[in-house]
């Protein structure tokens, strides 16, 4: 986390991620500091935008055009939409230096984030792929994760075929294994836009070393972002992390993950190199 390049004058930053791989609790680290306005998933900030509903949340019946993935192209069809959007940022700043939004399906969304925001910042956050897994594994349990219709699930499903991994959806027979296949998606489009951006002020943040070390997370977080230290994030930090779920290693995991998802996890340095446990 450390050496990460101080950038002065951020006023507005992106927290991404897939869901289930601590956006949340990174958000309300920020979310103590008093000069940091932090939005959790504001859903009616998007509601713009109605090909960014994917749940369900404003519209019943899918809008046209709707998917996982936007890009900058997006960001710039509709510019009353835009200019709404961003006044609606700019009175939830509410005079403070820095305004975080955080919602985790903008992880397949940075170039419509800074299509929107040109000069935010993101900072993105990764977790073990297994343990993310067995995370939405429990949420889409409890009918908490796919939304109307199972809205979600169908968009990734044609986003895993755009990409040229529908071959994988067959394999998709269990909550794990489609909560490891949104993993996969989600990080590869996160790595595929950072790959191609030029530019982009961008920090990311590891979860399993959030929970090792969460001051010097902090330390990092301050200086991105340009703002002094916290007392009062450091003192949350310090307090509220700590590991709730067996991690990986801990977990039997199925046959089928190194198939779905073993080039991520290997890429992002979670797997072996010669394949899974």
């Amino acid at each position: 986390m450390k050496g990460a390049a101080t950038i002065s004058a951020v006023r507005t930053a992106f927290i991404t991620g897939c869901g289930r791989s601590g956006t949340t609790i990174l958000g309300q680290m920020l979310g103590r500091r008093g000069d940091v306005s932090y939005l959790n998933d504001r859903f009616d900030l998007w509601a713009d935008f109605p090909e960014a509903d994917i749940w369900g949340k404003h519209h019943a019946e899918m809008p046209a055009g709707a998917r996982v993935s936007l890009g900058r192209e997006d960001a710039t069809r509709d510019a009353d939409a835009r200019e709404r959007f961003v006044r609606g940022l700019e009175r939830h700043r509410a005079g403070r230096a820095v305004l975080i939004e955080k919602l985790a399906i903008n992880n397949f969304r940075h170039g419509f984030l800074l299509g929107l925001v040109p000069d935010a910042a993101i900072i993105n956050i990764v977790r073990h792929g297994v343990e993310v897994a067995f995370s939405i594994q429990e949420r889409a349990r409890a009918g908490r994760w796919y939304g109307v219709g199972d809205r979600k699930w169908l968009l990734l499903e044609q986003h895993a075929r755009e990409v040229g991994l529908g071959g994988l959806l067959e394999l998709c027979r269990t909550p794990f294994e489609r909560g490891l296949l949104e993993w996969r998606l989600s990080v590869d489009a996160a790595d595929a836009w950072r790959a191609g951006a030029s530019g982009a002020r961008f920090l990311r943040v590891r979860y399993e070393a959030l929970l090792a070390d969460p001051l010097a997370t902090c330390d990092a977080l301050d200086e991105f972002l340009g703002l002094p230290s916290s007392e009062e994030m450091r003192a949350f930090a310090a307090s509220s992390l700590s590991r709730r779920s067996p991690a990986a290693a801990e977990r039997d995991v199925p046959e089928t993950t190194e198939v779905i998802a073993g080039d991520a996890l290997r890429r992002l340095a979670y797997w072996p190199t010669g394949g899974g446990r």
